[in-house]
């Protein structure tokens, strides 16, 4: 059987390609139960809108006061606006950056992105 952690393993270091494998499939990967956003938008603007209206559709718990648990999904973004997502996992967050994706510490984190959150399925 396939664990978390064997699925983390095989992702780390894959290429990013914001229109095959963007922040949300790599979440949609990891967590089996999390939403599925439907369509795409062709320009960052237009992402960043579609991304925020389609999270809005779905009930997702809002995790309070960082008591993030491991396989939490982590919507982040600056000036109140969220256009990135990641899992929590084991202190921080793995994600799809523009490296690939990798796991960095919820730290590191908070030097990227001055809006973060929390939600669990």
């Amino acid at each position: 059987m396939i664990t978390f952690e064997d699925n983390v393993n095989r992702l780390i270091g894959l290429p990013y390609d914001a229109y095959k494998a963007h922040c949300w499939h790599l979440v949609e990967e990891l967590i089996p139960t999390a939403p599925k956003l439907e369509g795409t938008a062709k320009s960052l603007t237009a992402s960043v809108r579609h991304f925020e209206s389609e999270l809005h559709k779905h009930t997702l718990t809002e995790v309070k006061d960082e008591n993030y648990k491991d396989r939490d999904i982590v919507i982040l973004g600056r000036n109140n606006i969220y256009f990135h997502a990641g899992v929590y996992y084991d202190g921080g967050v793995i994600h799809a950056s523009r490296e690939g994706v990798v796991y960095q510490s919820m730290s590191s984190i908070k030097l990227l992105y001055t809006n973060i959150q929390g939600l669990r399925t």
